[in-house]
Formats: C-alpha cells, structure tokens, sequence
C-alpha cells in the first residue's frame, strides 16, 4: 500500500485558495539539470559506490510499463510535470501531464477530505454511529457493534472493523452494481458483503469497503451524487479541475485518459475498469492534480485559508494505528499514499512542514517498482529530507569477521534467515524465498541493495531496522526447526498441524496469509517437492474455502505434480467456482477463469 521514506535503511478564505490553485496551475520553469538528474538517477533501495543509476527510459522498458506521468513540486508551486511513453499504445496516444489515470487508492485520502468537509458543515460526525447518517443501508449489528459503534472516524482510517479489502472493479461493458449491492455484496457485485467481524476501534485493518460505507454515509446526508459531492467540496476548491470521480469516465473524455496494461503488456480488457466504490478506488485524476491537493494542505498546515480548517487537516495527519491517519499514511515528517486499479499504479509522497512533495502515475499493473526508483532518484535530486543520496562504501571484513555472523536467525514463528559467508559479505536465505547479498557497510552492519532494510549485529543478537521499525532476530539453536522448515524439510504433518494451531489463535497471523501459503506452494513446485507443494496449497484452499484462487493453484500443482485427470476436475470446479453470479470473495477471478480456461484447453478439455 505505502513506500518506506529512505533511499538508504539509516536511520478571504475561498479565494486564497483559488489564488492558490491558479498560481501552482503552470508549473515554473525548473532547471533542466534538475529534470534530467531525476531522469537519468533512478536507483535500487541502496545504491553501493560505484553503481551506476538508471534512466526513466530504461527503467519503463525493464518493467514494462507503457506511460509514466511526474509532478514535482515545493513552496506551493508545481516545479515541473511532465509525461513520459504510451498513454494509449492502440491509439499512439503520448504520456501529457494531462493526461487523466486511475488514482486507485489514492482516492481514499481526497475522499477522506470530503467527508470532513462535511463534519465542518455539521452534517457528519466522526465519533457516532454512523448507522445514525446512512439512509438507504445499514451496517448489520452483532456482537462486535454491540461493544463499540462504526464511526466514520473508523471508516476512515481503518479501524471500524470492517471487512473487504480491496475491489477488482468491472471490465466495461458489463453490469455494474448500485453501491448498495456492492455493501451487501448481491449481484452483480464481485466482492463479499461488506461486514463487521472485528471489535470496532481495537484494531487496524485495510478496508475499502469502509471507504465504501462512508460514500454511501456522504451522499444519504446531501441527497447528491458522490461525484457531484466531491467535485464541489473538494476537485473544485483544491483547483483539481481536471480530476472526476464519475464512474464510468463520460465518453466525452475518454481522448483524456489513458489505457491499463497487465504486466505483460497486454490492455486491461475495455481499456478501463469501472469503479462504483469510488471513494475506495474510483478518482480519475493527473499527477499535477494530485500536487495541488497536496499543495493546498500543506498551505492550510501553514495557517492559509482554505475549503477545510487547519483543525481539520492537522487532525486528518494523526495517527490513529499503524501509521495510519484519516486517509493517510504517516512516515515520519511525510503523509503518503499509494493507489492500485486494474492496470494502474500511483503514488503520492507529500512532506508536512517543508513544502516539497510529488505525485507519480503510471498505467501498468508492474508499476510499483518504477516509482519506487523515481521517488528515490528525486529525493536524491533534491536532497530532502530523510533520504540519503550517499552511496554505500563497502567495508572490507575479513573471513573470521564475517564467519561469526553465520547462523539461523527467526524471522516469525514460520520462517528462519539462514546467513552464510558469501564472497565479501553475506548471503541471507529465508526459508522457501529468494536469497539475497548482505553487504558490509561497517563492522556489525550489512545492508541489501533491494530492500529499504538494514541488519545489525549487537549484543541483543540480530536487529532488522527498516524506517520505522526496528525487529530483534533471535539466533536459533540446532534443533529449533520453525513450521515453514518443517515443511521444506519434509516433515509435513507437522507443519500443518502447526498452521492450524496458528490460524486458530489469529487467523491474521502472517505466517498463515493465503499469499504467503501460496507463495510457499509454488517455491516447493518449483523445487519438485510435489507432496509438500500439494499439502500446503490444499491447506490454502481449507483456510479460503471461497477462493478460486487457491483452487486454481491446487489444480496448477496437481497437474504440475503429474495427475492430468486429478486436474481437470479441479480446474473445472476453479473455473466454476470463479464464474458463479455472485462472488464472495476478492480474487481476480477473471485471471482464475482465464488460467483455468486455457490449462482445461491445454490438457484436452476445452
């Protein structure tokens, strides 16, 4: 969801803000050796001395990205936008800074802005429940909302204990559902009821159907459409004139927009999914958009007027959990978000006090690490704050230095990093992931170049330190084996009895995260350890009965395992199981029903 905020792991009211607007409208020229130092000095997490940094260009072709739009900006002017590649490879349509992308999530915090516009206005309240404002819906009660109320407090910054993750949206041309559908999850809606399953307040966890709740809470109370409501309370007052939340995007602007791309290359079926969940994911906007609504609460931040008080925007920056805010994420003296649609990435990164900040949009579904590297390469052009540009100069360890580092380390109760001396460093191994080098860069410390994490050796053991945490890893003695090793051992029933035990105690326990079981799946596929492989992935499917996900991966291992018959049948229920009316969970199910098309087709059953 968020970026960690270091290149290195070291440590009259109205009219004002309209001025505003029109002044930070046309970017100021900006040095075009500012410019091509951010183009031509991405880079990895760390850069070590004597690397060489990457073009924009380059970059877009490894990761096949089509379009990339940029906006940098400081003191409440937009320094420079600037598009770069394809928005519309069908059309040859160019990268503009004016051209319109999905925002995903980013939507959330101008979203958040809105509804506290409206607490302004006294028409919302963030601390009651908010069954008190929904009109045309309300949020079932039991025994979790019997202890606490949902609060739009809550909604917003993902503590009310809803469910629903994210949404996949819906390809054009088919039925999209009311809002009211989406909530209760009745066809044609694609996700699962929108439901509370957690005391409210006691915990942090991301929902979009929360965003969702507070939607439907904001139009209920004004009687007008979220994407009139919004343009009024907040597209308009923060001079984002080119940005919409209308969903479908009008016919008439669609020359504006452009096109998503799977990380493959190809185009998002239609061109475009449809969001009605807009507060969650359904923004239309430009990267210099998305600076002026940053622009405008940096300035209220400073005392200038503005569409909310500087009360409202100072409490909309506060943690409430996990870093989270209302509608932000917190990382240090920086609010952030990131945002993901269907064949669309973007990323905002706005500093609270010094005024400088940008916005980055891309139209690919492989877009994440690319602006990862350009939000390093201008936080390195520019120097700010927190983000170190200095390369990393290797330190020189000799073999009994770095022998004494050696050893199993406990990540969590599942995996363990085994370290071994690896030419002039270290090589970590995590149980059933990828390797990766340790490079010294003193003599208790390493870093990794993909990684924004840095390894300490103390005498507490071994300190994993990131941006804003830091994690002891305890050294592990010959005959601890955690449940991931059992597993990759062989010893797979207790392993799964181990899982069990786990996901009883907390089924959010990382170690028993679908990704992460179906991550392990494929690495002991890949390993041809088929008995592990299938046990683990039927194991998946136990704890996501309702996925069609896990039921298409069990189906990939038993025919990768040998047994064509044992996966026809299996991808036949997946392909089933993803094309029922009504879904209840939030794969992507139209991935499911592709793969599970094309391998049933494959084997002689198509």
């Amino acid at each position: 969801m968020t970026f960690l905020a270091r290149t290195t792991p070291r440590t009259s009211a109205y009219v004002a803000v309209l001025a505003l607007a029109s002044a930070c409208a046309t970017p100021r020229a900006e040095p075009g050796s500012k410019i091509e130092a951010v183009e031509n000095g991405l880079r990895p997490w760390v850069l070590v001395e004597g690397d060489a940094t990457w073009s924009i260009a380059d970059r877009m072709r490894e990761h096949h990205v089509p379009g990339v739009s940029i906006a940098v900006f400081r003191d409440g002017k937009i320094l420079w936008a600037k598009g770069y590649g394809i928005a519309d490879v069908e059309l040859q349509q160019p990268v503009t800074p004016q051209t319109l992308f999905q925002a995903g999530s980013i939507s959330k915090p101008v979203a958040a802005a809105g509804a506290l516009a409206l607490v302004e206005r006294g028409q919302l309240a963030l601390g009651i429940d908010i069954n008190s404002a929904l009109k045309t819906w309300k949020i079932i009660t039991n025994e979790h909302t019997a202890k606490a109320p949902v609060t739009l407090e809550g909604l917003l910054s993902h503590t009310a204990g809803l469910t629903v993750h994210g949404f996949p949206g819906y390809e054009a041309g088919t039925p999209v559902p009311s809002v009211v559908q989406v909530l209760d999850g009745t066809p044609p809606a694609n996700t699962a009821a929108v439901r509370v399953d957690i005391d409210p307040g006691t915990r942090w966890r991301y929902s979009g159907g929360g965003y969702t709740v507070a939607q439907l809470a904001m139009t209920d109370v004004t009687g007008k459409p979220f994407d009139e409501l919004m343009s009024e309370l907040v597209l308009q007052p923060f001079g984002m004139t080119s940005s919409t939340y209308e969903q479908p995007l009008p016919g008439s602007r669609i020359r504006e927009a452009a096109a998503g791309y799977r990380s493959d290359g190809s185009v998002v079926p239609g061109k475009r999914n449809v969001y009605p969940e807009a507060a969650a994911a359904g923004l239309w906007t430009t990267a210099s958009d998305i600076a002026r609504f940053a622009i405008g609460l940096q300035a209220i931040l400073r005392g200038e007027h503005g569409p909310l008080t500087q009360a409202s925007v100072e409490d909309m920056l506060t943690v409430r959990k996990e870093h989270y805010a209302l509608g932000f994420v917190l990382e240090g003296p920086y609010f952030t978000h990131s945002g993901a649609d269907q064949g669309f990435r973007s990323f905002m990164y706005v500093h609270k006090t010094k005024g400088h900040g940008m916005a980055v949009m891309t139209n690919s579904d492989s877009g994440l690490e690319l602006m990862q590297e350009i939000w390093r390469s201008v936080g390195a052009a520019y120097a700010w704050e927190d983000m170190e540009a200095v390369p990393v100069k290797v330190a020189k360890l000799a073999p009994e230095e770095l022998v004494k580092f050696a050893g199993r380390y406990g990540l969590d109760q599942g995996s363990a990093l085994t370290l071994t001396v690896h030419g002039a460093g270290l090589e970590g191994r995590p149980t059933l992931r990828p390797p990766f080098e340790l490079i010294p860069e003193s003599a208790n410390s390493f870093v990794r170049r993909d990684e924004d994490v840095q390894y300490v050796f103390g005498p507490q053991g071994l300190r994993a330190v990131r941006y804003l945490d830091s994690t002891v890893l305890p050294k592990l003695s010959d005959d601890q084996q955690l449940l991931d090793e059992q597993l990759a051992a062989g010893r797979i029933d207790a392993a799964l009895a181990g899982y069990r035990r786990l996901r009883e105690a907390n089924s959010e326990d990382p170690v028993v995260e679908p990704e992460r079981l179906d991550a392990h799946g494929s690495a002991l596929l890949e390993r041809k350890e088929f008995a592990a492989a299938l046990a683990v992935l039927r194991l998946n499917m136990e704890f996501s009965p309702d996925s069609s996900k896990a039921l298409d991966r069990f189906a990939e291992g038993t025919e990768k395992s040998g047994d064509k018959s044992g996966a026809i049948l299996l991808y036949r229920k997946a392909l089933e199981l993803a094309s029922r009316p009504h879904s209840i969970h939030t794969t992507d199910d139209r991935a499911v029903r592709s793969h599970a098309s094309e391998r049933l087709k494959a084997l002689g059953d198509g």
